[in-house]
């Protein structure tokens, strides 16, 4: 190899790896990331279990993911020194602010960096949901061979705490709209309860046929209330 190829491939080497550390590609495929897919919803047979996930949040406060069983939830890990994170972020809060009616809950993961730091990114992007902050990156490792491969990354866990859908890089509107409300088949979201379908009001007859009625039977049946029945008492 001459020296101007080797040149040539450091240099590529060089660009790639920066980009893969700052989550700007996405490389991990779903056999690389011990998930049965990537980038599509997982059937619901095929599920990993998600770690429940506990933490101080940014804001102040504990969060626990598992008081919020029965709630699909989208778990972003992100930072500020990350730059896709950056153009992610007014992304993921309007997923999260579109998708609320449906009961799905949104939790950023901070990782790598002062809480401080990653609090003026929430304020700063107008952050509505919680993040927990976790500079030591010690969550990802609870998800095990599917663990994070990129910053951000991102994971919905379905009501009943399992993977349902994750993608390792920066993700868009249409790309995670799409998996939280999936248009067919069975979504990570809690189930949505069928309209009821309203009863037709009753028919309201005429009350001088319902009166006509209510006499002929009377004068059939010869009834104390009908008038064939007083004609008899009076005789």
């Amino acid at each position: 190899m001459t020296p101007r190829a080797r040149l040539v491939l450091s240099a590529a080497a060089v660009v790639a790896g920066g980009l893969l550390a700052a989550g700007a590609i996405h490389l991990t495929g779903a056999k690389e990331s011990g998930l049965p897919a990537v980038g599509q919803v997982i059937p619901a047979s095929r599920r990993p279990a998600a770690p429940d996930i506990s933490g101080t949040a940014l804001a102040g406060g504990r969060l626990d993911t598992s008081r919020w069983r029965g709630h699909a939830i989208v778990v972003n890990f992100w930072g500020s020194w990350c730059v896709p994170c950056r153009k992610e972020a007014p992304v993921l809060a309007r997923v999260a602010r579109d998708t609320r009616f449906l009961g799905v809950r949104f939790l950023g993961i901070d990782t790598r960096e002062d809480p401080s730091a990653g609090l003026a990114f929430e304020r700063h992007y107008g952050i509505g949901y919680p993040s927990i902050s976790d500079p030591g990156d010690l969550i990802a490792a609870r998800f095990g061979a599917a663990a994070p491969a990129a910053t951000p990354s991102t994971y919905i866990i379905d009501a009943r705490g399992r993977i349902a859908w994750a993608w390792f890089g920066a993700t868009s509107y249409s790309h995670l709209d799409l998996a939280v409300t999936p248009p067919s088949g069975p979504g990570p979201g809690p189930a949505r309860r069928p309209r009821r379908r309203r009863r037709p009001a009753p028919a309201h007859p005429d009350p001088c046929s319902r009166r006509r009625r209510r006499t002929s039977r009377s004068g059939r049946t010869g009834s104390p209330g009908s008038a064939a029945g007083s004609r008899a008492r009076r005789t």
